[in-house]
Formats: C-alpha cells, structure tokens, sequence
C-alpha cells in the first residue's frame, strides 16, 4: 500500500481551504493551489535526496514519526488556519520539520517559487511553512495506519519518481541542489532501492539478534530471558520427536560477574580506607572526575591548599553536586560552592529554523553530552558556543534538555535557561502558540518557566526610578554624582528599533530628570554628565556607534530644551561596547540598548 504525497497535499489544500488561506494572505485562491503545487515536489524530492543514504532515510522518518508532527492535521487543517495564531503556528512547525527532515533550509525553494509565481517571498515562505506542516502529517499518518518502520521510507519516496518527473520544474530541481528533474528521476530510483535494501537487512539482523536461534515459533515461556529457561518445558508447538537445541555455555557470564564483583570490592576497599563513603547508585554515568578534584577552596590555587591535604581519589564516584568530604579526607575542609554561578544555555533561531546556542557549564562531560545532545537533534544544522567554567554548578537543565529541543527549532524563538529558571522571549513568548503553557507542563514545576516582556520590564524600571528619585528628593543634601547617576541610570528610554528619536513614553521621566538637574544647578551643586549611549550586538560596527552616538545626542537635546544648562551636560555613543548582559535573548538586547548618565571626567 502506497500513497501519492504530491497529490494527497494537493487534495487538501482543496478549493475551500484555499479559499479561506486567500483571506488570509490577500492573494486568489488559484494562486495559493498553484504555489503548493510548485512546493510540494521540491519538498518530496529533498527528502528523496537525504534518504538515499541510510542515516539521513532515518532522520527523515524520525522526523516524520516525532510527536510535534500532527497525523491529523488533514482532519483538522480548516480549524487551524482559521486564525492568524494557528497560521504562524502551522508555518512554523513546518519550516523546522522541513529544515530537521532534509538538513537544509528551504529559503532557496520559496525563493524560486516566489519567482516562478510572482507570489511575495514573505507570503511564499509561509505558505511553504504550511504546505511542509502538511506534507510530514499526511507520511505520519499513513506509515502509523500502514504500521511501516524506516526500512519502508525510501520505498515509499521511490514510488513518487513518477509524479516528481512529472511535476517539479527544473528551476525548482537547481534550488533544491539536484540539478535538473529529469536526471534526477533517472537515477534516484536506484539509490533508494539500494537504501532500502540495506535498511531491510539492518532490521532483520536486528530481529534476529533479538530473539533465540529457533527455527519453530515460541510459547511466552521460552521467549523468556535465560535465567528463566534454564528448566526446559515442553513446548505445545513443536513437534514431539524433535530434539531440543544444546544449551550455550555461560562460563562467560559467570566471568563477568565475578569481574565486575572484584572491581566493586576494590572500588569499596579504597573507599573504607580513605575514611569516607562511597556512593555508587547516585553517580550519574557521564559524570567526570574533574569535580570531585576541585580545590577545598573554589577561590583559592591548587598550591594554596594545606599541606596536610591529600588529593581527593580519582575514582571518586560522589555526583557533581556533591562535593563533600565524601571525596576528601576528613581533616580536609568541605569544598564550597557558595560563590559558584548557575550553569547558562542560551538560544535563538533563525527564520530558517537554525538554532544559535550559547552556554557555560562547569565540566568538559557536560560539554560534550549537550554537544552530542545537539548533534543528534539536529545534525549539523546548529552553532554552538559552549564555555566550560570550573566554578559552575551543574547543568540541572541538561537532563531536561529534550523538552526544549522542540522549541530550539521554531523560527524567532529565543530562550534562556540559568539554574532552574526559563525566560522565554521572541516567538517562544507569544502566547498564543502556547509554548509557556507546555513547558510549564512538561517540566513539572522543575523550572520557574516565564516570558520577556518590553512594556513590562519598561514600567517596572519606570517604577524603580521614580522611587530611588522620591528617596533622593527627600533629604537636603548636596548633589552627589554618584548618588544621581545612579538614581538617573534606572530610568529606560526605550528607543525604536534604528531610531533616534526619543520615544514619547520616556517623556515624563526625562521630564522629571531635567527637573531634578535644573533643581541642582539652582543650589549651586551642578553636577557635570556624560550622556552615554549603548547598542545591543546587532548590526555592523559603524551603525552601531552611530546609532548609540545619535541616542545619546537626542537625550542631551530633550534635556536641553527642558532648561537644563546645557554647559552641565555632553553626549557620546560607545556602540555595543561593555555590554551589561548577554546579546543572545531579547532581555539581554533590551538591557544592553541603554542611555548611561556619567559623571564628566574634567
């Protein structure tokens, strides 16, 4: 049983659907049906490509079997378009489907689709997004009514050689990277054959590595592990005469067991002579032994120690957390993690589905089980910037780490994870593609999951500076520098994006700072200010100094105006130097696009 993908996606999109995405979009119904029809064999043909090697045909049906990929969205497609939430959602779970599912982003073939259609690239994209949404759901449900496994997936792609040759023109075919149509038919037939054979016999292998070398079927009883086993039974379905098969020998077995029985002893032994305890059950397999060689001091050298400490034993087996006098001895002080940071994870993803990551973690093991974490995910297809800092406590995120990977794949999404709190910002934040809601579900309460908001942390900051100023106003000192500069500082002048124009709702709080200088400057204690402009990371170096430049300016020019002396006050741009938060989430950009009042250095 097989199924025609190009058509089947075609068949959904049908006139009604259509008509409703027409609304949508602002585009004729004819025109959507004849971008997803220009789409869909680009799609199946990158997904026929990956497949012809036996890794990428398993990636390929991973993808399509994973629980983000809906097996009903046929049923339900109408109801999820009807809304702009749903449509944003659908386009980007495909675009991250698609880009998991071929190894590559599709913005060259909505390109080439926008060109071929006269269709707007932004408007192609999407519809791309939603045709690929499409695409995975309808093999998902067709491999789970079938009961296919992977050895099936190139047979299938194989049985869409005709349609392909028949429907992907060969502008589409160059931007998929397999040059035109009709030579790409001609041979791929062969590749997936060659595919699937070898899947078939991986699984047989499999299977047959899985059960007894019995050529006759077997009762519950004899499919039982050995121990079991051991006290023959007389099978119902085999035939009386026949012999039962030897037995194997498992002198081998009682060889292993009492190895490992002499490595557990000695392991024991050398714990009781160290003086300590020797926890075996609670140590994680990945954990190394960097930690349990940490100084009794994290803030003092390794040559600073006492020297009646002994070095704590290699095979320690304490977990990371744990570093007590469990892996010291006992005249030696308990190692303190008091001063330690949280370890960090970082992301953001690009509107291609790729995930920019950034993290700190304390040990090399950490590093590279999230590495590995991540290739596994998603192959090559991500960055990753990972800092390993021996004063880290451990990554408690990182036993978690599936529960965000889905989310490392929507397009705009952007996340930071420090100990056990989540931020979550970008798309990640919108609550309508509810991405708070199931990760406050699926990690239990484990985490402190929550979301960055710009008029919020703009109103709390508001809030903050109007009481440090209250506090200021109320005693009859004279004007210190650093007592209102730092006051000064809390306010947030939250500028559009590339604009220098003051923006209204900062308004009042400059009002309120040009009252609070001129009223200075009336006591006699004028204060002298820099007006320090600062960018977040985006964009080139020469824009952002200009930028941070012209801000700063525009400040100083209200203040101005405002009646301050403006002898008191001069203003400088300094780009995105001396960032005071990480550029890799919206938060930290938001805190680093910042207005600095400095005292003026004469």
């Amino acid at each position: 049983m097989s199924i025609n993908l190009v058509q089947a996606v075609n068949s959904a999109v049908s006139e009604n659907i259509a008509e409703q995405l027409s609304q949508q979009f602002g585009i004729s119904a004819q025109i959507i049906r004849q971008v997803a029809a220009r789409i869909v064999p680009g799609l199946v043909a990158s997904l026929m490509e990956r497949a012809t090697l036996a890794p990428g045909s398993q990636s390929v049906y991973s993808v399509v079997m994973q629980p983000e990929t809906d097996a009903h969205i046929v049923d339900q497609f109408s109801r999820l378009i009807a809304t702009t939430g749903g449509l944003k959602q659908l386009e980007s779970s495909g675009h991250a489907l698609a880009a998991l599912a071929t190894g590559r982003r599709i913005d060259a073939l909505t390109d080439t689709v926008s060109a071929e259609t006269g269709v707007p690239t932004q408007a192609t994209s999407a519809l791309a997004g939603i045709v690929a949404a499409l695409l995975f759901g309808i093999m998902k449900r067709h491999f789970l009514l079938a009961q296919w496994s992977a050895p099936q997936l190139p047979r299938l792609l194989r049985d869409q050689v005709f349609e392909i040759n028949a429907s992907m023109s060969n502008a589409v075919a160059s931007s998929i990277g397999v040059g035109n149509t009709e030579g790409f038919t001609s041979c791929i037939t062969t590749r997936l054959d060659a595919v699937a054979s070898v899947l078939a016999d991986r699984d047989v292998s499999d299977g047959a590595a899985a059960v007894a070398p019995e050529p006759v079927a077997k009762t519950a009883v004899q499919a039982a592990p050995a121990a079991r086993t051991a006290q023959p039974s007389a099978p119902t379905l085999r035939p009386p005469a026949r012999k039962p098969a030897p037995k194997r020998s498992n002198k081998w077995v009682w060889l292993l067991f009492a190895l490992l029985a002499a490595v557990l002893a000695a392991v024991y032994y050398r714990g009781f002579t160290q003086g300590g305890t020797i926890n075996l059950s609670a140590a994680p397999a990945t954990q190394p032994v960097e930690r349990a060689a940490q100084p009794a001091s994290s803030a003092a050298p390794l040559d600073a120690q006492p020297a009646d400490a002994a070095p704590a034993p290699a095979s320690a087996a304490a977990p990371a957390s744990d570093v007590t006098a469990a892996a010291q001895p006992a005249s030696a002080p308990a190692a303190s993690t008091a001063d330690w940071k949280d370890a960090q994870l970082a992301f953001n993803v690009n509107q291609a589905g790729v995930p920019k990551i950034q993290a700190t973690v304390g040990t090399e093991a950490e590093k590279t089980q999230l590495l590995d974490a991540l290739s596994l995910r998603f192959g090559k297809g991500y960055t990753a910037n990972v800092s390993v800092i021996r004063e880290t406590r451990p990554a408690t995120w990182l036993a978690r780490l599936k529960d965000f990977t889905p989310l490392m794949a929507v397009p705009g999404a952007e996340a930071k994870l420090s100990g056990s709190k989540v931020e979550l910002s970008g798309t990640a934040a919108d609550a309508r593609l509810g991405w708070i809601d199931r990760l406050k579900g699926s990690l239990g309460g484990l985490f402190q999951v929550s979301s960055f908001d710009v008029d919020s942390a703009v109103a709390h900051a508001t809030q903050s500076f109007r009481e440090a100023m209250k506090t200021l106003l109320a005693t009859d000192t004279p004007c210190s520098g650093d007592k209102l500069t730092k006051v000064l500082d809390l306010q947030v002048i939250n500028f559009p994006r590339s604009s220098a124009q003051v923006p209204e709702g900062a308004y009042a709080t400059l009002g309120e700072t040009a009252q609070l200088l001129k009223s200075c400057a009336a006591k006699g204690s004028m204060v002298s200010l820099e007006v320090a402009g600062y960018s977040d990371s985006q964009g080139t170096a020469p824009a952002k100094l200009e930028v941070s430049k012209e801000r700063a300016q525009a400040v100083r020019g209200f203040l101005v105006r405002a009646g301050v002396p403006p002898q008191s006050l001069t203003a400088a741009g300094y780009g995105d130097a001396n960032p005071v938060a990480d550029n890799e989430t919206a938060s930290g950009r938001f805190a680093n696009r910042r207005i600095e009042f400095v005292v003026a250095k004469h």
